[in-house]
């Protein structure tokens, strides 16, 4: 049986994903929407409706599922 894996990685702004959990303000906010605002920004929308702008180049600290690596027993 395979089990998801959560793990919290840092990623620049551009690597963020939709379902990735950022913590604002000691906050967790989950993304649930990413548009992008010029060349060289995202605006990250979360469930709540609150939304933030994040330079791509920026590193961001998220908490990602991650597919297991290895078989768990």
């Amino acid at each position: 049986m395979f089990e998801p894996l959560i793990r919290t990685i840092v990623v620049n702004g551009s690597d963020v994903r939709v379902g990735d959990v950022v913590s604002m303000g000691g906050i967790p906010q989950r993304v649930r929407e990413l548009r992008e605002l010029m060349p060289s920004r995202k605006k990250l929308i979360f469930e709540d409706g609150n939304a933030y702008i994040l330079g791509k180049f920026l590193t961001i600290e998220v908490t990602r599922l991650h597919a297991p690596l290895r078989r768990v027993r």
